[in-house]
């Protein structure tokens, strides 16, 4: 499947139930207080969500950590995601995940600033529009 090419299917649209989760005050991941490489445990809804990111196509192939600067852009000034296209959406949903294999947290972190849920919900405006 293209990068520049890229429609929704339904595992797109069962991202879209993930909504209600994100919006909900309930923890999304817990952290241990022994000593390890990871001390993160995301609890099952979550790593289900990132799953379904994979098997959606909307994690991509690209040099995501050169594009720090651009992505930061975004997670600093969230307004900005609302008038983001497709292609910075899949960049911005890669880069928090595949930051997450290199920095302990940092899907949390994006989880409890509301930046994954404002990407989603920016995700499923674009599918709207694409589908009408």
């Amino acid at each position: 499947m293209g990068y520049n090419h890229w429609v929704p299917s339904d595992n797109v649209k069962a991202l879209f139930e993930f909504i209600a989760y994100f919006e909900s005050d309930g923890k999304k991941y817990d952290v241990s207080e022994e000593l390890g490489f990871d001390p993160y445990r995301y609890h099952d809804q979550a790593n289900h969500f990132i799953n379904l990111l994979y098997c959606s196509n909307i994690i991509v192939s690209f040099d995501w950590s050169n594009w720090s600067k651009e992505a930061n852009a975004y997670f600093n000034s969230p307004s900005l995601i609302v008038d983001a296209d497709l292609i910075t959406i899949r960049r911005l949903f890669t880069t928090i995940i595949r930051a997450d294999r290199f920095v302990s947290g940092y899907y949390a972190g994006k989880l409890d600033a509301g930046i994954v849920l404002i990407l989603l919900k920016r995700l499923k405006i674009l599918c709207d529009i694409n589908q009408n």
